[in-house]
């Protein structure tokens, strides 16, 4: 015999609110922010899970904003807005933007972004929907806003892990392990010229070795000082003083010690050559590997920085800003 199950009765006017929102915890949905600027152009911005696709012709989206919501009003306002799609390592801006913005726009200064077409757009999302608002409707103690999709950007590869949202934490979709935590890391006391550090492991593979120096105490901090080092066997191994990659090295570690914080991660492939600093000249900042940079933002990500002041060139930052590092500042590696 088939099993009935047994509803309790609720009233005429419909389910609890915090029943409801347990049950529809259990519908995964991706993460975004959505950003505007009021009429002075002051930057706002929302998390919002409430989000979807409406029509493909017209490119219509739509999203939900609390009636509240500071974000909502300079939107309409302004009459434009973005849909940042949030990656699995920006969990940081996910809860950033699920406050209440600082009456002075201040906190924005630590936010990593860009204005495009009159509208803030977060570096590093794997999506961005610039949008005309189209229409709004009323959405209970939400108001449901239509944008029409005037421009997007696709930053992400198609395998690009986003951030997801289930039963009221964050998920991840599984196809690649969660990164590690601090406390799962292999970790050493590294004694040197510059006092005391720590290298933690980034990698365990064969064919490439990751490295996170760590100067002082970074973790959870905003605006720590961070290099990414591309090796040299004339500066690394032989300590020659006229390898100009080994004197940006020395610089950045000499600012860190300056500030008492910061942390600089070495990437080296076993295929690549060591000597690529020294044959672009000291005038040239050899560019970072994909390898590089994904260990760049593993150790910012595992030690959950915060607006870091990034020492790389523009070519770099912009490819970190894509692995989702999230760049407070850009520091030219020869103006330390």
């Amino acid at each position: 015999m088939a099993t009935v199950r047994q509803f309790q009765a609720v009233p005429a006017g419909g389910v609890a609110g915090d029943e409801l929102r347990a049950a529809m915890g259990l519908f995964a949905t991706g993460v975004t922010v959505i950003t505007t600027c009021d009429r002075t152009g002051r930057p706002f911005g929302s998390t919002a899970n409430a989000v979807s696709s409406v029509s493909l012709r017209p490119p219509l989206v739509l999203a939900c904003l609390r009636e509240e919501s500071e974000t909502l009003a300079a939107l309409l306002e302004h009459r434009q807005f973005a849909i940042n799609v949030l990656r699995s390592s920006q969990t940081e801006l996910s809860d950033r933007f699920a406050r209440r913005t600082d009456e002075t726009g201040a906190d924005w200064d630590t936010v990593a972004h860009r204005i495009v077409g009159g509208v803030p757009v977060l570096e590093g999302a794997i999506a961005t929907l610039r949008c005309d608002l189209h229409d709004v409707a009323d959405g209970g103690d939400h108001s449901v806003v239509v944008g029409h999709v005037t421009e997007l950007d696709r930053l992400g590869p198609d395998d690009a892990e986003p951030l997801l949202f289930y039963a009221g934490s964050y998920r991840s979709l599984g196809a690649q392990p969660p990164p590690p935590q601090l406390s799962e890391l292999t970790e050493i006391a590294l004694p040197s010229r510059y006092g005391s550090l720590r290298a933690l492991s980034l990698s365990e593979d064969e064919q490439q070795c990751s490295v996170a120096v760590v100067c002082g105490e970074p973790r959870d901090r905003t605006g720590v000082l961070v290099y990414g080092h591309s090796p040299c066997v004339l500066g690394d191994a032989l300590g020659s003083t006229a390898c100009a990659g080994r004197a940006r090295l020395d610089r950045a570690m000499a600012a860190m010690r300056v500030d008492d914080c910061g942390v600089a991660v070495y990437h080296r492939d076993a295929l690549a050559p060591l000597g690529a600093c020294c044959a672009a000249g000291a005038a040239t900042v050899p560019p970072l590997s994909d390898g590089a940079i994904e260990a760049l933002a593993l150790a910012v990500r595992t030690l959950r920085l915060r607006a870091v002041r990034l020492v790389a060139t523009p070519a770099d930052a912009e490819a970190a800003a894509r692995a989702g590092v999230p760049i407070g500042e850009l520091i030219d590696p020869d103006r330390l």
